[in-house]
């Protein structure tokens, strides 16, 4: 990134940085007076180990903290994984090299307080704050598939605090096994994997998700009957939450669900064809933040800090507006 460009919590207390730790990438994002002055996205590398992978984002993490000048006030974290309360990961299924290894090591150079949220969640927070909707559900759709809830402007965490976990919703009963063990989770369905997966066999031909993104904006039959697939299986899903928590926006977002442009229409269409009759549906859309709703987030949580993610509205909180 060069230059600089307004972010949108002006108010945001000095030199904050944002980071996404996902399944195939990091993003970093370094904020100073409200204004982003560094961004940049790093590939994780093909075949690298938990230990190299530490090293490259302590290496991306001291880029960011140079460019800022100095030691941020704090640093908020996107994680894909679930870190525990010692900053330790306790299940990455897609790097499981990580299990039990410290998230937090490579953050210790920076000087700086260091909060972690799941990586859905606070894209859920961003959507909500940017869009100003008090009751919106963030769905999004990459290399897993992850969900964040705000009712009445406060994020639904649960007992336990990890409520809104969308893509471990049950769509498909006889379905394929997902990696946490039960069949048919909306992950296994309508990640990027089970997508490319069904792409191909509509196809008949290998197909990458890039193919399917190029194959769905030249309206091809195959790429439809795809498109067609995961808007069933989304509706499906989002059929539960209009009747538990009734959203009145829903955002579909994540490196593939904002890549497929037509889908965020067709999920409106075929949930409107199974909603039971009378009852009002959430306008759906793509997410504002596109496919960097997550480090959007991780921006508000190195704002705001703790009281984020513990229960304080994040429309109307008396800390950073």
């Amino acid at each position: 990134m060069t230059g600089t460009r307004p972010f949108t919590d002006s108010a945001a207390p000095g030199r904050v940085l944002a980071v996404d730790i996902g399944g195939t990438k990091l993003a970093l994002r370094a904020v100073d007076a409200g204004v982003a002055v560094h961004e940049r996205t790093v590939p994780w590398p093909v075949g690298g180990d938990a230990a190299s992978q530490s090293d490259l984002l302590a290496a991306s993490v001291a880029e960011a903290v140079g460019v800022l000048g100095g030691a941020p006030v704090r640093i908020g974290v996107a994680a894909a994984p679930n870190v525990g309360a010692d900053g330790r990961v306790v299940s990455w299924p897609n790097r499981p090299e990580w299990v039990g290894r410290s998230l937090r090591a490579p953050f210790v150079g920076s000087g700086a307080e260091v909060l972690f949220g799941d990586d859905a969640t606070l894209a859920g927070l961003a959507e909500a704050r940017s869009t100003g909707s008090r009751d919106l559900v963030y769905l999004g759709i990459g290399t897993g598939v992850g969900g964040g809830l705000v009712s009445g402007g406060r994020l639904l965490t649960g007992a336990w605090g990890t409520a809104g976990e969308l893509g471990h919703l049950v769509v498909d009963p006889e379905g394929p096994r997902c990696r946490c063990g039960t069949r048919g989770c909306l992950q296994a369905v309508v990640s990027a994997e089970a997508l490319a997966a069904h792409a191909s066999a509509a196809r008949g031909l290998a197909t990458t998700t890039a193919e399917l993104v190029a194959g769905v904006r030249r309206s091809d039959p195959w790429a439809e009957r795809t498109l067609d697939h995961a808007a069933d299986l989304i509706a499906r899903a989002l059929r539960v939450l209009v009747e538990l928590v009734q959203p009145a926006h829903v955002r579909i977002g994540g490196g593939l669900g904002a890549a497929l442009a037509p889908l965020p229409g067709r999920v409106a269409r075929r949930l409107s064809e199974t909603a039971r009759p009378g009852r009002p549906l959430p306008g759906i859309g793509p997410a504002v933040h596109g496919p960097h709703s997550s480090l959007a987030g991780a921006v508000l949580l190195a704002a705001h800090g703790p009281s984020l993610i513990g229960g304080a509205d994040p429309l109307h909180e008396g800390s950073p507006a």
